[in-house]
């Protein structure tokens, strides 16, 4: 299947924005990823395409889907829902930058 989510952040982010994604966080401020109106509805979205990275990535190293969630940064911190579908769409935005630039660090 086609990564639709992928499709998005591509035409949404320069390279050099895709990198400082990969290498500091979604977290950092990122124009369509900081506020949860922006996030809850790209997770809405491109529910599918996360969740189809969430399994495969928990399947690849041996975990549940619960288990690879609960290892992110800020995942302690989810009280809601809005905050819950952010914290899938940053891991989702991480991943997806990551994979492009193929751990490509910049100063």
């Amino acid at each position: 299947m086609v990564n639709s989510f992928k499709k998005w952040l591509l035409k949404n982010f320069e390279h050099n924005e895709l990198v400082d994604i990969a290498n500091y966080g979604a977290q950092n401020g990122f124009h369509g990823l900081i506020y949860y109106s922006e996030t809850t509805k790209l997770y809405r979205q491109y529910k599918e395409n996360i969740w189809d990275m969430l399994y495969e990535d928990a399947d690849s190293q041996g975990l549940t889907v619960t288990e690879l969630i609960d290892s992110f940064n800020g995942s302690k911190n989810v009280n809601n829902e809005d905050q819950f579908e952010n914290l899938l769409v940053w891991y989702a935005a991480e991943k997806v930058a990551w994979e492009v630039t193929e751990c490509e660090y910049q100063n």
